[in-house]
């Protein structure tokens, strides 16, 4: 069976790296797909501005160069509400609606299938945040402090487990979700749950603050990047700042390894692909290449200075084109791209609160 290779942001963009689609009733053992050849194309996530529900979906073209308008409103004569994330899994879209409290399953054009009402047992939002996928099923966190699991042959949640205060980004490894739990900015654990059973198994202790980003590399461990304190901060002495860190997890000894400053990354191989802005820091805005094996910097001419706000990097999983959004709050935003040694290809206008892209290639 052909199968399209799925590369997914970050920035979270939180579905694993390199993963390969495949529906819930695919041979359980089936042969390594190839690597993708070609990128067709890739969906951009506009989250909305908070509360405003004017979130949107739209596609990105590499044939004809073209996005398109929002696909969602298109198919379905109405707005999605806000769009936090998106997980494209098999032939379907998972769409992830925190301040909306719903998880929408699309056809690949956007077309609806199937919504979901996300609430608690009192009838109180749950307010679902990042999803990734595994096993036949998408796993999403929830402000409730839960993660929760979707059969998608049933199109049914069929068990979720607590796992801490504020869960956001997660990831898929070695049958295992890592989880980060940000207590709204004073966690430092990565939660570890059993994806089949759906039991917690343990707290991982990071630095502070692990928020959007968590990925499984294509060498198998799990990278996470917490925010810190705001450093830099007037309110917080120097000898008390926490960068923004980038750290690596071994998914079976849970051991844990400091990396690198990173405020978002992507990965292809053995590089990671980063940027490094720390919000009261402009000093410290740069944009390089880590290299996995040697753990050095490679910087890239590319200057952050022009950026009203850089809210994510991902990588084209084919040309390795860098793909980097800016976010002016209150308007559109626009995604500039570059080729994998940094030199400055486009820019492509986009919608509300741009938060990630989804690559799809074959």
């Amino acid at each position: 069976m052909k199968k399209n290779w799925l590369y997914l942001l970050l920035t979270a963009f939180p579905l694993m790296a390199g993963m390969t689609a495949c529906d819930n009733n695919d041979d359980p053992n089936p042969d390594p797909d190839p690597e993708p050849t070609t990128t067709l194309g890739a969906y951009i996530v506009n989250t909305g501005n908070w509360g405003a529900n004017d979130g949107s979906l739209q596609w990105y073209d590499l044939t004809s160069q073209s996005v398109s308008g929002d696909l969602y409103a298109a198919q379905n004569g109405k707005g999605i509400g806000d769009l936090q994330d998106l997980c494209l899994y098999g032939t379907k879209l998972y769409a992830i609606c925190a301040t909306s409290s719903k998880v929408e399953i699309l056809e690949r054009n956007g077309k609806l299938v199937k919504s979901l009402a996300m609430n608690t047992s009192s009838g109180q939002p749950m307010e679902p945040r990042y999803a990734t996928a595994g096993e036949g099923c998408i796993f999403f966190t929830a402000y409730d402090g839960t993660v929760s699991k979707l059969d998608t042959l049933t199109q049914t949640v069929t068990a979720s487990v607590a796992v801490g205060d504020h869960p956001e980004a997660l990831t898929y490894a070695e049958g295992k979700l890592f989880v980060n739990i940000s207590g709204y900015g004073s966690g430092d654990k990565v939660a570890v749950v059993d994806a089949k059973t759906m039991t917690k198994l343990q707290d991982i202790t990071v630095k502070l603050n692990p928020y959007t980003q968590c990925i499984t590399g294509s060498d198998g461990y799990v990278y996470v990047v917490s925010n810190g304190n705001y450093a830099g901060s007037e309110s917080i002495p120097e000898n008390q700042w926490i960068r923004q860190t980038l750290q690596r997890i071994d998914p079976k000894t849970y051991a844990v390894e400091e990396l690198c400053n990173a405020t978002y990354i992507a990965n292809k191989g053995d590089k990671m692909y980063v940027i490094y802005a720390e919000y009261y820091l402009p000093d410290t805005h740069k944009c390089f290449v880590y290299d996995l094996k040697n753990q050095k910097e490679t910087a890239l001419p590319i200057s952050l200075e022009d950026f009203s706000s850089p809210g994510f990097i991902q990588i084209d999983p084919v040309t390795e084109d860098i793909y980097i959004g800016d976010q002016i709050y209150g308007a559109l935003n626009s995604i500039r791209i570059y080729s994998k040694d940094g030199q400055y290809k486009k820019s492509i206008e986009t919608g509300m609160s741009t938060s990630k892209v989804v690559f799809v290639s074959e």
